[in-house]
């Protein structure tokens, strides 16, 4: 592999990780994350250090040449409490944004569903539309289930 976009990727797929994953130890969002990793933009020095304390060879991804500390299959030291402790801050603080917005997003397509079973006499879009209306409600109560046992966690 050659450039750092496919020994960064190869680097998250060692330690077991999504790009959404390695993008919040990076402090970067996903799209970003991607980017680095295609090639398409370049990380900056400060991404780079927070992947050193989560356990990136941070040697092999600039220069090709791993650490003698790490093989290319081995497992890694797990990082510090204190970083995972930020990093599951902030994956949390993510977490409640997206809720949020699939809990309001939920709630409008109730209110919209509402009307149009109001405004239809089709019986079966009817029964269609409530087990829609029905679906929506429940995952609002999972997201704010979730919201509620996550925030415990920072």
């Amino acid at each position: 592999m050659t450039g750092i976009g496919p020994r960064l990727r190869q680097e998250r797929h060692r330690l077991k990780l999504s790009q959404s994953a390695m993008g919040t130890l990076g402090g970067v969002e996903t799209n970003a994350q991607g980017n680095y990793e295609s090639g398409a933009r370049y990380p900056k020095a400060d991404y780079l250090l927070r992947l050193v304390d989560a356990g990136v060879d941070i040697t092999y991804v600039m220069t090709g040449t791993r650490s003698s500390d790490v093989g290319p299959y081995t497992s890694v030291t797990p990082p510090p409490s204190h970083v995972v402790d930020e990093h599951l801050g902030k994956v949390t603080h993510q977490l409640h944004r997206n809720l949020h917005g699939l809990i309001d997003a939920l709630y409008q397509m109730a209110l919209l569903i509402e009307s149009r079973v109001n405004d239809t006499a089709d019986e079966a879009v009817k029964k269609e539309l409530d087990t829609i209306r029905s679906e929506a409600q429940a995952l609002a109560q999972a997201s704010v289930r979730l919201i509620f046992v996550t925030s415990k966690l920072s």
